[in-house]
């Protein structure tokens, strides 16, 4: 097989097992969710185009990072025309933080499953349509047949619950 071929091969290999958190980390540093998927898709470009600058010795994700937050910043600029959410300084600081927290959200993530697990079918059809699907609450009153009072506060007491049950699993693994 061709060098290049490889080259490519191992880089959708890796894109595609580290995708969801490179999204997460440049949808932190960006307040739209287009945007981040816009992002997302530039930076996956620019990984491309500099994949054979990459240290297969070194960890992928932080040398991602880096590329994405470049992209971000060149979005930033592109975006001079609207009122920027963070300065330079608190978006340096941002995904620096995030870059250093990533093994606790993760971990965090993974709890969030297992607890989303223990909640009960309907519950869980809550959850997912308004967190994962993005439905609209007109939607969701619709299907589940509930006012929008009760939907909102459905949705709260399981946003609690899930908090708890993640913070007591984070805990009783003695990582809280």
């Amino acid at each position: 097989m061709p060098e290049s071929s490889t080259s490519t091969e191992n880089l959708i290999l890796l894109l595609t097992q580290h995708q969801e958190q490179l999204f997460r980390y440049i949808f932190s540093l960006v307040p739209c969710e287009a945007d981040a998927k816009d992002i997302l898709q530039e930076t996956s470009v620019a990984l491309f185009r500099k994949f054979d600058q990459y240290d297969t010795t070194r960890p992928f994700l932080p040398w991602a990072y880096r590329f994405a937050y470049l992209q971000v910043q060149k979005h930033r600029e592109k975006s001079t025309r609207l009122p920027l959410l963070f300065s330079e300084d608190v978006m340096d600081l941002l995904a620096n933080e995030r870059a250093h927290i990533e093994p606790q959200l993760d971990e965090r993530l993974r709890l969030l499953d297992a607890c989303l697990g223990k909640l009960t079918p309907k519950d869980k059809e809550l959850v997912t349509g308004r967190y994962a699907l993005r439905q609209s609450a007109e939607e969701m009153m619709r299907r589940f047949d509930l006012s929008r009072r009760t939907l909102f506060r459905n949705l709260e007491l399981l946003r609690q619950r899930l908090h708890e049950c993640v913070s007591k699993q984070l805990e009783s693994e003695g990582l809280a």
